[in-house]
């Protein structure tokens, strides 16, 4: 049992014992004879059940199962999806984003920060966008009219 101990306080506190404990209302000592499996009654796995409702009760008693509640894995599952989206909506702009812009969204990336665009940013992105497309367009119909004029001149026998 104290494996999965750690294996909540790693979930919980990224493996900080000292903020778990504080988390629990346990002191350091306490937490540490739990982990060692020291006096690992009922107690504290009540405890950990009534602070942490998404942890599996199944699965903290008997190792069956996975850590979280089925409903806490749906949730994550849809706040990772909708995060992923809302990144995956800026891919189209990263042409005309600026360099400060395309490292801000780099650190959005990389899960240092949260995407923190302004709806002013998104329209002045559009706006680019359409215009780098309207120009792409304007070339791409030059050359076709271009190469229909030269499919059509006649040429010398």
């Amino acid at each position: 049992m104290n494996n999965r101990l750690m294996e909540i306080i790693r979930y919980k506190t990224g493996g900080k014992q000292k903020t778990f404990a504080e988390l629990m209302g346990w002191s350091a000592p306490y937490l540490a004879k739990l982990i060692r499996g020291d006096n690992f009654g009922l107690q504290p796995v009540l405890t950990i059940l009534e602070k942490l409702p998404e942890i599996n009760a199944r699965w903290l008693l008997l190792g069956q199962g996975s850590m979280l509640n089925d409903d806490k894995l749906f949730g994550l599952r849809r706040e990772t999806y909708s995060r992923v989206q809302s990144i995956l909506a800026f891919d189209r702009y990263l042409s005309v984003m600026s360099p400060e812009e395309l490292h801000s969204y780099e650190g959005v990336l990389r899960g240092e920060s949260l995407s923190a665009f302004s709806d002013e940013e998104v329209s002045r992105w559009e706006a680019m966008l359409s215009e780098h497309n309207a120009a792409l367009d304007a070339r791409v119909d030059a050359a076709i009219s271009k190469s229909m004029t030269q499919c059509k001149t006649p040429t010398a026998k």
